[in-house]
């Protein structure tokens, strides 16, 4: 059976008024599929460029430069049935993904036979029961979440699945994918423990999500099978966000450890997220593998001009030596009319930038680094900032993503006063450069796709976003075109 979700913590933590649960998505009104041929770029790309250098975030060189200094992949092990725990906000849950889509299941991936999400008994404030799985069957959509929702979870696990056979000649990679995750809540109400204003009779989605662990472990000893769990994702922010938007963060916090206030902010929060998952998961199946946290970066922030959360996650990124990842900016997605929530088809798309992620971290071993910057530098008025780019070459692709103005890509001083920009070219398959129209007469930062209007949505036609993007021409199952654009950043040029 499926499980029942209806009215799942809608506005819990947010004096807005009680649409969707979240504070702050945006919206973008652009067909749900790309064109299928790539336009020209309107600018090109030209040998040069090298690596090295320091860390565009604080000076140090960057923990990523090694794996793309040829660090050795770690060597992959085969399991029967893998894992994907899924977390986070309204957005985790569906909230508006309709209609549904993935009703078939292409390949061999599982959910449980109660349904992807495993709470029951749902009410505003929370879900009462869980329901324990008896078995696996196919993974497919169609979990209530007020009415049949598509989640990610099919995006992610049939993306996987197809590139391990077509493109890394593993035959079989089964995924097992289940979701714990509720509107409205923040970080604190989210993690292990509970927080002070969330009844606590209800089930808390941490200890759901280690439930669906113990469960899916004996389920598939008793079939005989290997088991492991290889991430956990999380599509997550909008309500922290608000919380810093309107002056009423809830950090710092004590850590989940007890210590005393050493959670200071959301980023550290994504780290002790890991942290936890982690620890949990392997107190469970006492497996070596690692457990990331594979996140997808908040693009929909609507009533201020900046987010917080956007660029914590960033820096939570490039903090935690591949713990924590990165996968994708959400700008780029199809986005429903509330300006909040993503369409079926931008729950599917994001699932399969999740896939695709899984696919680099587990099945190759290697870390996946998002298009953002390597080094930043400035000689004169010239700003040059060399990128991680997961397909060469870098492309200024102003077609699918309207221009914001100067490409998405801001240069402000200390006093947090705009430089202006004479031009952006791409000027190697890795490096971007930014003339700026005098040299600037102190330190400033760079800035890409971090200043929203106000009280707009968000997409690919609006609000914080950028042109820069990588040629990854990785096949969709969906029919999308899976191209990696450029993170939303603010760095220090040092």
């Amino acid at each position: 059976m499926r499980s029942s979700h209806a009215a799942i913590l809608c506005c819990l933590v947010l004096p807005i008024a009680c649409s969707s649960g979240d504070a702050r998505n945006g919206d973008a009104t652009a067909p749900s599929t790309a064109p299928a041929t790539a336009p020209t770029a309107d600018a090109g790309t030209a040998p040069g460029g090298g690596e090295g250098g320091s860390s565009a975030d604080s000076g140090a060189p960057d923990a990523a430069d090694a794996a793309d200094a040829g660090e050795q992949p770690v060597p992959y092990v085969a399991f029967d049935i893998n894992h994907v725990v899924s977390t986070g906000q309204s957005n985790s849950v569906a909230h508006e993904g309709r209609p549904l889509l993935s009703t078939g299941q292409p390949f061999d991936n599982l959910m449980f036979d109660v349904g992807v999400m495993t709470s029951g008994v749902c009410e505003a404030q929370g879900c009462r029961t869980y329901q324990t799985p008896t078995g696996f069957v196919p993974l497919t959509e169609g979990d209530t979440f007020w009415y049949p929702v598509e989640t990610m979870s099919s995006g992610l696990a049939n993306e996987a699945a197809m590139l391990a056979r077509t493109k890394l000649g593993k035959p079989t990679h089964d995924l097992l994918v289940s979701l714990a995750g509720r509107n409205g809540l923040t970080y604190w109400c989210l993690r292990k423990g509970t927080c002070n204003f969330v009844d606590p009779t209800y089930l808390h989605p941490f200890d759901e999500s280690m439930k669906q662990v113990t469960d899916a472990k004996a389920l598939a000893v008793a079939a005989g099978k290997t088991y492991v769990v290889r991430a956990v994702t999380a599509i997550h922010g909008e309500s922290d966000d608000y919380g810093y938007a309107v002056g009423t963060p809830e950090f710092p916090i004590d850590g989940t450890d007890g210590s005393y206030r050493t959670i200071t902010s959301y980023g550290d929060g994504l780290l002790e997220w890991q942290r936890d998952y982690e620890a949990g998961i392997k107190a469970i199946t006492g497996q070596a593998q690692p457990v990331p946290l594979l996140i997808s970066q908040f693009s929909g922030w609507n009533d201020v001009a900046t987010s917080a959360v956007t660029q914590l996650q960033y820096e939570a990124h490039v903090r935690s030596n591949g713990k924590v990842v990165l996968v994708t900016p959400a700008y780029v997605l199809d986005w429903a009319s509330d300006c909040r929530h993503y369409t079926a088809n931008g729950e599917r798309q994001l699932g399969e930038y999740f896939g695709k992620a899984y696919a680099r971290i587990v099945l190759e071993g290697r870390r996946w680094e998002p298009v953002r910057p390597k080094t930043v530098s400035i000689a004169g008025n010239v700003i040059t900032a060399k990128y991680h780019v997961p397909v060469p070459p870098l492309v200024l692709d102003t077609q699918r993503v309207t221009d914001p103005g100067d490409k998405g890509f801001e240069v402000v001083d200390a006093a947090g006063n705009h430089v202006a920009i004479a031009s952006v070219a791409v000027s190697g398959p890795d490096t971007v450069t930014i003339t700026l129209v005098s040299a600037p007469a102190g330190k400033v930062h760079l800035r890409y796709a971090f200043t929203h209007e106000p009280h707009t949505c968000t997409g690919r036609f609006v609000g914080a976003r950028g042109n820069l993007r990588d040629s990854d021409a990785t096949p969709s199952q969906g029919g999308y075109e899976l191209f990696n654009w450029g993170a939303h950043y603010d760095v220090a040029v040092p």
